[in-house]
């Protein structure tokens, strides 16, 4: 099950698309930094330098020290102020997190705040993102941005405990991950969107149209893509026939091949060959 539950939350990671709406550094924040509880359509990341203050997400309070990431994510409850003239010394931005129409936040839980192993790396980061936001002329710095915005949110995700991450149980996200789960489970059978459908008590029409509105793509697209990644793994790290590896995501030989060249350019054989032998150049085997 954990390998399930890892396999969507990594599905998500693929198709994450982050943008960064403001960051800045502040040497001290002002005695008037408070507000209460309330929600922002955005997340949030503070890099705590120093000093004194006070946060609350949902019910959970928090006093951050120096050396601590915190991630605020989008649309839920949250409250701060501070609690001393000593007021906090911070780096922060706010940036939007969405896997199709959802926010991260709505389809995994995980903890608010790390420790941060490495602070000079991390202020760089920061210091490089608050730089690139600034340079509104450039027509390169949305993406210098938004590279360094993956950077520090790959950096946080990294030092979780896997077992933090947790899919949300909200009963709209549940049942996406339901859905996602059950292709990544039936991936070796003639996985349809009738079949789809038919699994989840939908209509073939509407599961169309409300898989697609909640992943912006159809479901054989998806089907099509998870098959795919599946069949690249196979042939870059096992010695399975073409044939084996077609019947494992549930294709016949020749409509996996023609599928594969599509997306890839490549055959199969020809991407194994290419893939093992781009690793053995990298590890100077050749």
């Amino acid at each position: 099950m954990a390998g399930n539950r890892n396999e969507i939350i990594q599905s998500y990671f693929k198709t994450l698309q982050l943008e960064l709406m403001v960051a800045s550094y502040c040497d001290r924040v002002s005695r008037n930094w408070r507000r209460p509880l309330s929600t922002d359509g955005f997340n949030r990341f503070y890099l705590i330098l120093g000093g004194e203050g006070w946060l609350q997400v949902k019910r959970q309070e928090f006093y951050p020290v120096s050396g601590q990431l915190y991630f605020l994510p989008s649309d839920t409850p949250l409250a701060y102020s501070i609690i001393s003239d000593n007021t906090f010394h911070k780096y922060w931005c706010h940036f939007s997190a969405n896997v199709g129409s959802f926010h991260l936040s709505h389809l995994i839980d995980f903890p608010y705040f790390i420790e941060v192993d490495d602070m000079p790396y991390m202020q760089l980061l920061f210091e490089k993102l608050k730089k690139a936001s600034q340079k509104s002329g450039d027509i390169t710095s949305p993406l210098r941005a938004n590279t360094i915005l993956y950077e520090i949110l790959t950096y946080y995700m990294d030092r979780l405990p896997p077992q933090a991450i947790r899919l949300s149980s909200s009963p709209a996200v549940s049942r996406s991950n339901q859905i996602l789960q059950y292709i990544e489970e039936h991936l070796a059978e003639p996985l349809t969107p009738k079949a789809l459908a038919e699994a989840f008590h939908y209509s073939p029409n509407y599961f169309s149209r409300y898989f697609k509105n909640l992943f912006h793509v159809t479901p054989i697209e998806y089907i099509n893509k998870v098959r795919i990644e599946r069949a690249k793994w196979l042939l870059t790290h096992s010695n399975q026939s073409i044939e084996k590896i077609a019947s494992q995501i549930g294709l016949e030989r020749f409509y996996f091949s023609n599928l594969f060249k599509r997306s890839t350019t490549l055959s199969p054989s020809e991407y194994r060959v290419a893939a093992r032998s781009s690793y053995a150049r990298e590890a100077g085997l050749e």
